[in-house]
């Protein structure tokens, strides 16, 4: 599998989209920094998930099968590797690159804290940047079915707009109901802020931690089924050309 992984990843390493793990959390502080001076940390933490974030990995996830689409997945076809292994393998990439960006933006973020106002705890951060992996790994296969099945812009702006959209219903009790709206939601004991980035006042029932775990172990039963079920479409057509 690792071979697979990395395999995937050498294909776009020319590629705009793989340069975004890095580039996507530089983008985010800057504007942070731009826009809100020494409480950067607020401001880059929350465009991260509700904007920035989404649209990196719908970018991600296109572009895996964008490039394959360039080759009429001639470059699949050819390999006597079981299709599900080679589906599997590129979903894994994709949540290498997830799991990097993650870090990578934690890491900026408690650095500019050092050197302006370290407005949330440095653990505190790390755990939110690991939640955001977490529950959007489930998105994974979905985005990248699409883009399948569509095309790289169509696949994107479906994305995009669910996660956005999905925000308006992260603070109601019932938003187990929209897995869209987990994200926004489960930070908020850790970056202490409403989506909408306004600071959440003390004692509100948003800092109550007890949502997390649920949250998370839905988070990655839907992640398990839809990488299976993704599989099995892939191979299930894996000798017709989209």
């Amino acid at each position: 599998m690792f071979h697979l992984i990395h395999s995937e990843l050498l294909k776009v390493r020319h590629t705009f989209a793989l340069k975004l793990f890095v580039a996507a959390p530089i983008v985010t502080l800057s504007l942070g920094y731009i826009l809100s001076g020494k409480f950067v940390q607020f401001t880059a933490y929350n465009w991260w998930y509700i904007l920035i974030l989404p649209i990196t990995i719908a970018i991600w996830c296109a572009s895996f099968i964008s490039c394959e689409k360039r080759t009429q997945y001639q470059n699949v076809f050819c390999l006597s590797v079981d299709m599900k292994k080679i589906w599997i393998g590129k979903l894994f990439a994709v949540a290498v690159l997830l799991l990097l960006t993650n870090f990578v933006m934690w890491g900026g973020c408690t650095l500019f804290g050092v050197f302006t106002v370290m407005n949330i705890d440095p653990l505190n951060g790390f755990w939110g940047c690991m939640l955001l992996f977490l529950v959007y790994v489930w998105q994974l296969p979905l985005i990248m079915l699409l883009a399948k099945k569509t095309n790289y812009l169509t696949a994107v702006l479906i994305s995009f707009s669910c996660n956005i959209l999905s925000t308006i219903g992260a603070e109601s009790d019932l938003f187990y109901l929209n897995p869209f709206a987990i994200p926004a939601r489960i930070v908020c004991p850790f970056f202490k802020m409403h989506p909408n980035g306004i600071p959440i006042e003390n004692g509100s029932f948003l800092l109550n931690t007890g949502t997390i775990i649920p949250a998370v172990l839905l988070s990655l039963i839907l992640a398990v089924l839809c990488f299976l079920l993704t599989a099995w479409l892939f191979t299930k057509g894996d000798r017709t050309h989209d």
